[in-house]
């Protein structure tokens, strides 16, 4: 089973790569992979990303995304990454621009996944706020990948064209007993002060 950290955005509304942006002097990628293998889950860790910004991770290993693919969005890096590391059970997915992340949150999640994995034949397993999934805390299992590649084929990028085609299911963020920015999305430089802030409180 293999971690994927989404950090291939352009990062417009930020201004700058999120995944080298900070919280308490850790970068965000730096952040979730410190919390990925203290979960002890994951016989590798990966960070799909562009080749714009590929040479600014002080990391290993790193998938570019397929050029067949480029700028199609988080479905390229999962496809991208999937085909690079074809041959793993389970992949959990991660957006870098969600540094507050816990083990506790995925820890629950692949409980959840792999109560529902047999008997309901789940594909993907993820979090919800509301009725809003979040496909980008979530677990894919192999099966997913020739839909994403379907997606990717297709005028459709989106995470929903794929989780809305194949068995998925969601847990409420509420679920998680944690500061309720967990799982929040960091988008604007505001958002960064904003959490920042909670943090010191």
């Amino acid at each position: 089973m293999i971690a994927i950290i989404l950090a291939g955005g352009r990062s417009e509304r930020f201004g700058e790569p999120k995944a080298f942006a900070e919280i308490d002097s850790q970068m965000f990628y730096q952040r979730i992979i410190n919390v990925l293998d203290r979960t002890n889950m994951f016989n590798k860790i990966v960070i799909s990303t562009n080749e714009k910004i590929v040479d600014q991770f002080n990391y290993d290993p790193i998938v570019i995304d397929q050029s067949i693919h480029k700028d199609k969005g988080p479905l390229a890096g999962i496809y991208s990454t999937m085909c690079a590391f074809p041959n793993e059970e389970l992949y959990f997915v991660i957006s870098v621009d969600t540094p507050l992340i816990t083990q506790k949150a995925i820890s629950h999640l692949y409980q959840f996944m792999v109560e529902h994995l047999i008997d309901d034949q789940l594909d993907i397993a993820g979090f919800k706020e509301g009725q809003y999934p979040i496909p980008t805390i979530a677990f894919y299992s192999p099966r997913t990948k020739e839909v994403i590649k379907q997606a990717l084929t297709s005028n459709d990028y989106s995470l929903k064209n794929v989780y809305s085609n194949m068995r998925s299911d969601w847990l409420d963020v509420d679920e998680i007993n944690s500061p309720e920015y967990w799982y929040k999305n960091i988008n604007y430089q505001q958002d960064l002060d904003s959490i920042k802030q909670k943090l010191e409180k």
